[in-house]
Formats: structure tokens, C-alpha cells, sequence
């Protein structure tokens, strides 16, 4: 155990620092460190991950950094893993928070610089990403049109309950596609078949002989009707389809790296266990919040507040991109945080690393005036996600390999990286953040990258240097910081 947890602190105690741009950017960084590098996951274990953090709510890539560790070194090891990934981040928000009082109401045009060029530089990290694991998801028509369809989706709709729906749909449709044969082609045919020979069968008058045929056993049953395989999860190949790509066409020698991999999970009955604590986790704040309302009494504002996070645990999905309208939802529309100091965290919030859902520490600290607040916000944002994925790894260790489930996972991955490109398009329209003259007021607005040209050299920079040279992604986006403060001190000359 020990070596386990001293390979996790080895391969963690950095990313906490250096995992800036967002769950985009953190995508290549875990792929780069733990496939790539390390080799703790093959490309087949990876994605499918991914694809299971997308599916499930909240933070997609801390889940991602969690699971890897999982599976690779054990579930002590993982939660060290996570608190080393996360930790950093929410240290910094807790600060941010107890001194946002001492902060102007606008910030100055040089930080403004410096957000704009870290986002430039995140959206080339997660172009990046999103061309890698597009890469790997489309492995044949099907899953190709399935990253196109969700990309589209989520390009041009922005629905909290669109992510999970988009991803099950992927799910499904591999699904249905790949055991077509069995589900509707072979018991349409069996159908058909019945049909003409009930059709064709002639009536046999009283008195009159009808001459028989003589016939082989073989010519009992035609060919055409032939029963199909049954569909079976069971099986170790799906069926294979020279002309879809179905599951068949999946590389096999990635099949079989993913079986070479000792995956270590924890054992059924602490997976039940564990749903069992994420079922009292949620309902137990709920119900005292609820019981003290109906009573008539005042709600304490820290269980309020706790309650709000792990709602918005719950039922996050997609990540960073959709957990701060929501958590705006929670917090200002209660009056706990003004919209001046929610605006100001969320701008430096781009200048942290580590995952978005951080930002909930910031606001806890806000809402309660202490640093209570801030590790009430921690536990409540994170714990549902890190809780449901941990249970919900024995399943995915024990299905893995058998064909429906193969079929499933590839629909699930191909749609989930179509929503990375999704990330990629929201990032651009909001990146360039700029002082907009407001009346007597000047607050710092957000606008598309379009608005300098620059900003798009930024971006196609971080992605080739990353792609082609190798490059860090912590280098990527520190030369994107850079990149913005050169562009103001242009600017300042003007």
C-alpha cells in the first residue's frame, strides 16, 4: 500500500498546480501523463472513463483523475489521488474568498490581459483534446456521425439535461445498430417466413389424396430462415458487420490491452454500500432542511447552503461549462452573494488551476463569512460524483469486455467527445475578457476571441505546440499568460 500510495504522490503532487484551461485542457494532460507516459491505463481503459465521468454528474475530469487512480493503484491511493488534484485549486478559491472584500470592483486591464491569454491558450489545449479523443471514438461511420451529431447538439443548444440524454443516446444507438441482426433482421425474416407458409399452405378436401414430396432433413428449413444468434451480454465478441464497423470493428488489439490490465475496484457489497451512503449523503440534509420548514423554523444558513452543493452534485452534468449558471442559481438568487463578488471570483476563476467546480469554495466562504463555508461548498460539490463513480466501478471492471457492453461504451465515448468540441465553442465565444463602458460604470464583460486576431494565433500556438512539439500543456498555457501580457503592453504603447 504504501508503494501504491507513494507511486500516486509521484504521479499527482504537480497536477494540482499546473492543470490550468479547464476539463478540456485536463483531458490531454491525464492522457498524456498516465497513457502516454506512465502507462497506468491503455487508450481503450482511458476513454472509457471518460466516457463514464461524462455520464455520470459532476466534475468529468476530476473523475477521470480520480478512476485512473482507481484502477490502477486502489481506491486509497485514488482518494489521495483526488485530493492532490483538487486540493491546490480549492486552497486558492479559500483565499480568494476571504479576501474578495479587498478587491476592486474592476480589475485591472493587465489581469484582464492575462485571463484572455490563458483562455486563448486553454482553447487550443482543448481543441487538442477534442481532435485526440474524436480520434479515438470514431472508429467507424456510426461512432464518426455520433461525434458529429453531439458536437452539433451542444454547439447549438445549451440544456443542463441535454449532456446525460446526448450521451445515453450514443449509448443506445450502437447498440441497436451493432445487435440489428438479432433485434429486428432475423425475427423479421422468421415473421416473413411464418407468413408465406401459412399463405401457401393448401386446404386438404375430404376424399382427395395430395401427393407428398419426399425431402431431406436439411430441406426443412431454408437458409433465409435460419435462427440469428441471441443477443447475449454474455459473449465475448459482438457480431461482426464487414460493412457498418459495428463493435466487431473495433481494434482488437486494443481490446485485448484493456484484459491485460488488472483493473483494482472494490468488491460488490462495498459498491452497494456505498450507493446506500450517497442515497443517506443526499436525502438526510434535504429532509432537515425540509423538516425545519414545515415546522415553521429557520433553515441555518450553513445547512442551506450544504444542501444547495450537494444538489448541484447531484445533478451536474457536463461538467465545469454548466456548473456555474447553476451555482449562480444557488447562491445569488438567494441573496448569500452579490453579483459583484460571483463576477469577480468566476473572472479569476479562469487563472486557477485545478477543476471548475473549485469555485464552489469561494462561494461557500461568501456565503457564510467563514471558512466553514468554503469546506461545506468541497464535500458538497464533490462528494456525489466521486461517490456514484467509485460504486459504479465494479460494474464497468466486470462488463468491460463482453460485447453489449463494448457496444454500449463505444456509442458513450463517441458522444462524449463530441461534447468536448461543444467546450471548445463555449470557451471561444466567452474568452476574451475586456473593460466594456457601462454609463458612469466599467465592468469587465466577456466577448468572442474573434474580437483580435491575436487571440486566435494564441490558440492555433498552444495547440501545435502540444500536438506537434510535445510541449507541456502547463507550458502551453504559461506562454498563453505570456502571450496576453505582451499583447497589453502593445496595447499600452497605442
Amino acid at each position: 500500500m504504501l508503494v501504491r500510495l507513494w507511486a500516486v504522490i509521484k504521479a499527482y503532487w504537480d497536477l494540482g498546480f499546473t492543470s490550468f484551461g479547464g476539463p478540456g485542457a485536463h483531458v490531454v494532460l491525464l492522457r498524456k501523463r498516465f497513457v502516454d507516459n506512465l502507462r497506468w491505463v491503455d487508450e481503450v481503459t482511458f476513454l472509457d472513463l471518460f466516457a463514464l465521468g461524462n455520464a455520470l454528474p459532476g466534475p468529468g475530469s476530476t473523475q477521470l483523475a480520480f478512476s485512473i487512480a482507481v484502477v490502477a493503484q486502489g481506491v486509497l491511493p485514488g482518494l489521495l489521488a483526488f485530493l492532490l488534484w483538487s486540493l491546490p485549486g480549492a486552497i486558492g478559491m479559500l483565499g480568494l474568498g476571504l479576501g474578495i472584500s479587498h478587491i476592486p470592483d474592476t480589475l485591472p486591464a493587465i489581469v484582464l490581459a492575462l485571463l484572455t491569454g490563458l483562455n486563448a491558450a486553454a482553447v487550443g489545449l482543448i481543441a487538442l483534446a477534442a481532435e485526440q479523443l474524436g480520434r479515438g471514438a470514431a472508429t467507424d461511420r456510426l461512432t464518426l456521425a455520433l461525434v458529429w451529431l453531439s458536437a452539433s447538439f451542444g454547439i447549438c443548444y445549451h440544456a443542463p439535461w441535454m449532456y446525460p440524454v446526448l450521451i445515453v443516446a450514443g449509448g443506445l444507438s450502437t447498440l441497436l445498430w451493432d445487435f440489428r441482426r438479432q433485434l429486428f433482421i432475423a425475427p423479421a425474416r422468421r415473421a416473413h417466413a411464418r407468413a408465406r407458409k401459412s399463405r401457401n399452405k393448401e386446404p386438404q378436401d375430404e376424399g382427395i389424396e395430395i401427393p407428398s414430396v419426399p425431402y431431406t432433413p436439411d430441406e426443412r428449413r431454408s437458409p433465409s430462415i435460419r435462427p440469428a444468434p441471441s443477443l447475449s451480454i454474455c459473449e465475448d465478441e459482438a457480431p461482426a458487420d464487414s460493412e457498418s464497423g459495428g463493435a466487431a470493428s473495433t481494434n482488437p488489439g486494443s481490446i485485448e490491452a484493456a484484459r491485460e490490465h488488472n483493473l483494482r475496484v472494490i468488491s460488490t457489497r462495498a459498491a452497494v454500500a456505498l450507493l446506500l451512503a450517497f442515497a443517506l449523503f443526499l436525502t438526510t440534509p434535504l429532509a432537515t432542511r425540509a423538516g425545519l420548514r414545515n415546522a415553521g423554523r429557520a433553515v441555518p444558513r450553513a445547512l442551506d447552503f450544504f444542501s444547495n452543493m450537494i444538489v448541484a452534485g447531484t445533478i451536474i452534468f457536463g461538467g465545469g461549462p454548466v456548473v456555474i449558471p447553476l451555482l449562480r442559481d444557488y447562491v445569488v438568487a438567494e441573496g448569500w452573494v452579490t453579483d459583484r463578488d460571483f463576477l469577480l471570483v468566476f473572472a479569476i476563476l479562469q487563472a486557477f488551476p485545478g477543476p471548475n467546480f473549485n469555485f464552489a469554495v469561494a462561494l461557500g466562504v461568501l456565503a457564510l463569512r467563514n471558512g466553514l463555508g468554503g469546506v461545506l461548498g468541497y464535500i458538497g460539490i464533490f462528494a456525489p460524483g466521486i461517490l456514484l463513480k467509485l460504486a459504479l466501478l465494479p460494474l464497468y471492471a466486470n462488463w468491460r469486455d463482453r460485447a453489449a457492453a463494448r457496444s454500449v461504451i463505444r456509442g458513450l465515448n463517441a458522444a462524449a467527445s463530441g461534447l468536448v468540441f461543444t467546450a471548445v465553442w463555449q470557451l471561444f465565444l466567452v474568452g476574451y475578457v475586456h473593460v466594456a463602458a457601462d454609463g458612469a460604470s466599467r465592468q469587465a464583460v466577456s466577448g468572442p476571441l474573434t474580437a483580435d486576431p491575436f487571440w486566435a494565433v494564441v490558440a492555433s500556438g498552444s495547440f501545435l505546440a502540444c500536438r506537434n512539439y510535445r510541449a507541456p500543456p502547463w507550458l502551453a498555457v504559461g506562454g498563453g499568460a505570456v502571450a496576453g501580457l505582451c499583447w497589453y503592453g502593445v496595447h499600452l504603447k497605442r
